[in-house]
Formats: structure tokens, C-alpha cells, sequence
């Protein structure tokens, strides 16, 4: 009995010992694993911040330029309509309904949204991608999205705060369009902040109420009160010269003068 109890005591050992190697083995395996995760990691962390120095590092917004926004007779990559959009494309929206932008494709030199103080005021939805959006956003939407019809900006300066009006750029005299189809609720001559003669258009949306379109920054109206309008088809009159300081919000991006159109939709309260 003595030889096979020293036998099996050997056999164990053996055994023993290749659980020991092919455990050890296997520790290699996972240390190499961890390894190359941990560099492949490291590396996709240098590739990421790469990425955002190289996009933020010509400052936080593309510029729109009125001398480069047509460039061998099409329209450039910045502007804020693509170059197969003609007429006068749907550009946001407020509740169920699409506004047109009030001038043609090709004369809008930006779209930019803000915030105004007005409790009355319907917030709007954009349609198309943010142009100033972080760095990383605009990366990986460059990757994998396709080109949008339309780019706008955010210039409130103030994270989740509202988007209750908007500036839509064009040149001095470009025709304006009626963005909703309605009826025409005032048209009236006055000073902006008491001092800039201007033209102010309310416009009353079909169906709707109680909500007015407000356009500003108009000269030359051709529409009167009662008259009624279609969205992209009734010219209600032309884009005004706008205040050097009062361009400069929009100028900053398109470096021109900053002429547009503002506007903005207000409910009146239900009592």
C-alpha cells in the first residue's frame, strides 16, 4: 500500500503545480488585457481633448461674412440656409405650427436666437443645428450626421434660459415675407427706445387667438390692417438699416452691419 500512497501524494503535487502555472498564465493574459485597455483608453482621451483644442482654438462660433456668403456663385458650408434650400424654408416653430423664414434662402446671413423679458412671450423651437454649439458636439455631429438644411446660433449668453425671440440677418432692402399665414393686426410707425424710427408688423396666425407674431426692424410696409397673409407668398416690406449698436449682436458673427429682422410671438394671458 505504501508505494501507491506515494504515488498519489506525487500526482497531487503535479497536479498542484500545473493549477499553479495555468493560473499564473492566465494572470498574464489579464494583466496584458488590462494593460492595453488602459492604454487604448489613455489614447482616446488624447485623440477627444485633441479634438476640442483644435475646434475651440479659432474661438467658440463659425463667422458668416456678407462678402463670402456666396462664394463661385453658391452658397458657403457657414451660411445659415444650405445651398440646395430655396425660398422661404421652414426655420422654427411654436407649438404645432412651422415659421418661414421671413427672407429669402439666399439673403439670410444668420439666424440667432435670444431671450427676451417679456412674460408674454411663446418660446420658440428651433429647426437645424446649433452652429455655435460646445466643441464636442459639433465633432461628433461633423462625424455622423449629415449637412442641415438649416444652422442657427444662440447669442443669450445664458444657458437654458428660453429662446423667445429671434434675429434673422439679411442686407438693407432685402424683401421681407410673411412668415405664418394670418391676418395683419397693426401696422405701426414708432420709435425703437425712443429714438429709431421703425416699423413694427403684428401679424395674428390663423386659428390662433389671443397669439401675435411681432416683426421689427421693417421699412417700406406695403401691408395695412385687416389685410390677410400667406406664409412665403405676401411681401409685407423690406429689411430696414439697423443702428450701428444695435446691429452688434448679430455683427459680431456675420461682420457686417448686422441689419435684420426681429421676431417674436406673444400670448395674451387666459383669464
Amino acid at each position: 500500500m505504501q508505494p501507491m500512497q506515494e504515488g498519489s501524494y506525487a500526482a497531487e503535487i503535479k497536479r498542484r503545480e500545473e493549477v499553479l502555472r495555468r493560473k499564473r498564465r492566465l494572470e498574464k493574459v489579464y494583466r496584458r488585457r488590462r494593460l492595453r485597455l488602459a492604454l487604448g483608453f489613455a489614447v482616446l482621451c488624447l485623440m477627444v481633448a485633441g479634438v476640442i483644442i483644435a475646434a475651440t482654438a479659432g474661438g467658440a462660433t463659425e463667422k458668416v461674412s456678407a462678402d463670402t456668403l456666396l462664394v463661385g456663385g453658391a452658397r458657403s458650408e457657414s451660411a445659415p440656409i444650405a445651398a440646395d434650400v430655396e425660398g422661404y424654408p421652414a426655420f422654427a416653430r411654436f407649438g404645432d405650427r412651422n415659421i418661414l423664414l421671413p427672407v429669402e434662402a439666399g439673403d439670410a446671413t444668420i439666424i440667432a436666437y435670444q431671450s427676451i423679458s417679456d412674460d408674454r412671450a411663446v418660446t420658440l423651437t428651433p429647426i437645424g443645428d446649433q452652429a455655435n454649439a460646445n466643441a464636442l458636439v459639433r465633432f461628433f455631429r461633423a462625424v455622423f450626421a449629415s449637412k442641415p438644411a438649416v444652422r442657427y446660433y444662440v447669442i443669450d449668453g445664458s444657458p437654458g434660459r428660453e429662446m423667445t425671440s429671434v434675429l434673422v440677418g439679411a442686407s438693407v432692402g432685402a424683401p421681407v415675407l410673411s412668415p405664418v399665414t394670418g391676418v395683419v393686426t397693426g401696422v405701426k410707425e414708432y420709435l425703437l427706445h425712443g429714438k429709431y424710427p421703425d416699423v413694427r408688423i403684428d401679424i395674428r396666425p390663423e386659428k390662433s387667438s389671443g397669439t401675435t407674431l411681432t416683426l421689427l426692424f421693417i421699412s417700406d410696409p406695403v401691408v395695412s390692417m385687416g389685410e390677410t397673409v400667406t406664409a412665403g407668398k405676401t411681401k409685407l416690406g423690406k429689411v430696414r438699416e439697423c443702428p450701428e449698436e444695435l446691429g452688434a449682436t448679430v455683427a459680431v458673427h456675420t461682420h457686417d452691419a448686422g441689419s435684420h429682422v426681429h421676431l417674436q410671438i406673444t400670448e395674451e394671458p387666459v383669464n
